[in-house]
């Protein structure tokens, strides 16, 4: 990808500037409480979860403000810190967009298990009525087992890339398109801390009590659960997934092949793809997190 150093150092710093100006911004609306209502309202429609209660619209919508907030903050400071790269070479390289959205990305997934670690959706006073899951719940009781098994898939396809990239590179380094790859590297260094790290952070989330007064407000909890088993999962996907079509683009860039544009365009669209794929505004439970009586339609005429 031949573009002018300083055209691309100028861009990139624009780029970041509209991050910072758009982290900002988010901040900013995410400390909204009124926003934060019509954010769990939203969810409450995605996960088809009735509120039950006012308190636990008020515990539904705080949680809400504070996981946003959470996400927000993380997306601010990862921003500024990647800030000095612009007084690096790493400036002038084309890919630096995508370098800089890597460990974004991967940073918010991360930020949304620390607030379920560490906030509790429901306060029960001590001696409160508790109820729990007859069992102990995996992450497979929360995401189907695509969704579990695709950041493996993807990580697996991005070694074999990377293992063609650098055969090609140690054969012939002209035919390798040297941003793509230097991006691609970077990629593959956050995947592997990444899933490094998954593993215990998951088990992590899926240890925490879920204090709750009734099926309702377990159901509830497991929402947001499964929300932040979710972002897990979508940071050691996009991670993979850039790694491995940076890695094919340095290959397909370095060798002029055809449609070098769309080439340099695929990592973008696989990004899109898998934020449809793992959605952090809520999903549908397993029908099993549900209580009851929300899984078993009332017959017609009878006792509601």
């Amino acid at each position: 990808m031949n573009i002018d150093p300083e055209l691309a150092r100028t861009l990139n710093g624009a780029f970041l500037l509209v991050m910072l100006m758009l982290c900002i911004g988010l901040v900013v609306a995410m400390s909204s409480k009124t926003s934060a209502y019509a954010r769990a309202d939203r969810f409450s429609m995605r996960v088809r979860l009735p509120y039950g209660s006012t308190t636990t619209r008020d515990s539904v919508a705080r949680r809400s403000r504070v996981s946003s907030l959470t996400t927000a903050v993380t997306m601010l400071a990862t921003t500024v810190i990647l800030s000095p790269l612009l007084l690096t070479p790493v400036a002038a390289n084309p890919a630096f967009p995508i370098i800089v959205v890597i460990p974004l990305l991967v940073a918010t997934g991360f930020a949304s298990a620390v607030v379920n670690v560490r906030e509790r959706l429901f306060r029960p006073a001590p001696d409160a009525l508790r109820v729990a899951r007859a069992r102990a719940l995996s992450a497979v009781d929360y995401l189907d087992r695509f969704r579990l098994v695709l950041p493996w898939v993807l990580a697996a396809a991005a070694v074999l890339a990377f293992t063609a990239l650098a055969l090609q590179w140690v054969r012939q380094p002209s035919r390798v398109d040297d941003a793509f790859a230097a991006a691609a590297l970077f990629a593959l260094v956050v995947t592997v801390v990444v899933f490094v790290a998954l593993p215990p952070v998951e088990r992590l989330v899926l240890a925490q009590p879920q204090p709750a007064t009734d099926t309702l407000e377990l159901a509830w909890d497991d929402a947001f659960r499964t929300t932040a088993l979710s972002a897990l999962r979508l940071s050691a996907a996009l991670s993979a997934w850039l790694s491995c079509a940076l890695a094919l683009g340095a290959l397909w860039l370095g060798a002029d092949g055809l449609f070098s544009t769309f080439a340099s365009q695929v990592p973008t669209w696989g990004l899109i793809a898998l934020t449809f794929i793992y959605p952090s505004t809520g999903r549908r439970l397993r029908a099993d997190l549900y209580p009851e009586w929300l899984r078993r339609p009332a017959a017609v005429g009878g006792p509601a």
